[in-house]
């Protein structure tokens, strides 16, 4: 009798414990990093049955604090060969299998049509920022402290049209007639000429089309400051009946800065009729004008640009008997251009990138942003150039770098092929498992078959990234692996 006791007691014990052990591991899941996570999954894997059952009951009750967190549930779950992991695994990986696949299709959809790489917006966004900078300082040269809100305004990283019309209205009375945007197109004929550009900035971020006319009257009499900010509201605004008058002025105006804003506000403006314009530009007297230009010309990705810009990187290099385009010798210049080339594309452009990629004597944020751009065209030739340069221990750190991250961007199966080989890495890992779950869709074939693995840890990890996307196929491969 008592050694019967003694038994039941211990076998209670023994219970509690495991349920304990259960607890605490599902809350290294939810609290530790991603070693941790994949540890404790692997250990709650050990469970078997008890620990299904806690797991499923967190999955369902939707008590995890994040996605991530309920991707280890998902893995832990698999780990304990509970037969009901299929069905929560499909039930899971059904909604977030649809959202990533219409991500998908949606993605590719904009590429085939043009989709503008983000970091041309971003380079072009920064242009906006210093032309906006530029003005600001030169309306408290003019204006003195008149300006402080006005300026302000400009140097916002946020742009809205708020701080710029309160300023423009303060010169009114308040019982002055009309509403906001009347007030604000009166504005533009105030006898101040830093109303008048606040007047204009405000009215281009409200993309106001009543505005175009009176703008295009100040871009072509007014002063130089009023003509730069009647560029940029025009950009905003987008109205085509701009288009002539912008063309005209990036043409012809002596003031590089408005030379630089039409530019800009024509590739806002997606003014297909300027791409001679701006090639012509590329031969600016200004090397800012030269690089909005460029920017310009990748962004609607005219390939009629392609020659003309790879000119401009042959002009900026020393040869034999060919005199040097010293402006074209600018990191400005020459990162725009690549970047340009990126966004265009086509075979052209992918050899002149790769010569620039390879080219020991090109500035490293040069060769840096070459290898962004090829991974914007993603093509396999692009994508082989880059494979090569990462694989090359000589080559600078930083460019290695850019074609590892340029790589991520190609989303193709041999760019996620090579992402799998590099998943033990120690240096490289962590960016080649980001890479891979950015990658989606493209990337379920090459992963699944990598279930395959011996390496328990690496097979884990797919495994976890295969989870992260949650693609419908992969769950019966799943399933198998860890039968």
């Amino acid at each position: 009798m008592e050694s019967s006791g003694n038994a039941t007691n211990t076998t209670a014990l023994a219970g509690v414990s495991s349920e304990n052990q259960i607890i605490n591991l599902i809350n290294k899941l939810e609290t530790g990093d991603r070693e941790t996570g994949l540890n404790a999954a692997a250990e709650l894997g050990k469970f078997g049955e008890p620990a299904a059952r806690a797991l499923i009951e967190k999955i369902e009750t939707g008590n995890s604090s994040s996605g991530e967190i309920k991707s280890y549930m998902l893995l832990a779950l698999l780990e304990t060969g509970d037969e009901r992991a299929e069905n929560t695994l499909s039930g899971n990986f059904g909604e977030n299998g649809a959202s990533n696949t219409t991500a998908t299709e949606s993605a590719v959809g904009e590429q085939r049509e043009g989709e503008v790489p983000e970091d041309i917006l971003q380079a072009i966004e920064a242009k906006d920022k210093a032309m906006r900078e530029s003005l600001a300082k030169s309306l408290n040269v003019e204006y003195g402290n008149d300006t402080d809100i006005l300026e302000e305004a400009l140097k916002a990283e946020e742009q809205n049209s708020t701080l710029y019309t309160s300023f423009a209205l303060s010169k009114f009375e308040p019982e002055e007639p009309g509403n906001e945007t009347e007030k604000l197109l009166e504005a533009l004929k105030s006898e101040s000429g830093f109303v008048r550009v606040a007047a204009a900035m405000a009215l281009g971020q409200k993309k106001e089309k009543a505005a175009t006319d009176p703008l295009l009257k100040m871009l072509t009499q007014d002063y130089p400051l009023a003509k730069h900010s009647a560029a940029m509201a025009l950009g905003e605004i987008g109205d085509e009946r701009a288009v002539d008058t912008l063309m005209t002025e990036l043409k012809n105006n002596e003031k590089d800065y408005i030379r630089s804003s039409t530019a800009v506000a024509l590739g806002k403006m997606e003014a297909g009729k300027a791409i001679p314009y701006l090639i012509e530009r590329l031969r600016d007297t200004k090397a800012t004008v030269r690089s909005n230009a460029a920017l310009i010309l990748g962004k609607m990705g005219d390939e009629s640009a392609v020659e003309p810009l790879i000119e401009v990187l042959a002009s900026g290099k020393e040869a034999e008997g060919r005199r040097i385009d010293t402006l074209n010798t600018y990191a400005d210049v020459r990162k725009s251009v690549v970047l340009a080339l990126g966004g265009i594309g086509g075979n052209e452009a992918t050899q002149a990138l790769t010569g620039v990629l390879m080219d020991d004597g090109e500035m490293l944020e040069v060769r840096v942003a070459a290898t962004s751009a090829l991974g914007n065209i993603g093509s396999p030739e692009a994508v082989d150039t880059l494979k090569t340069v990462f694989d090359n221990q000589s080559i600078n750190t930083d460019i290695r770098n850019g074609a590892l991250l340029a790589l991520g961007k190609t989303e193709n199966q041999e760019a996620a092929g090579f992402f799998i080989e590099k998943l033990g890495d120690k240096d490289f890992g962590v960016s080649a498992r980001e890479a891979l779950i950015s990658m989606g869709e493209p990337a379920v074939e090459p992963l699944i078959e990598n279930l395959k693995t011996e390496d328990q840890k690496v097979k884990d990890e797919t495994a976890l990234i295969l989870i992260e996307i949650g693609d419908p196929r992969a769950v019966e491969p799943l399933i198998e692996a860890y039968q």
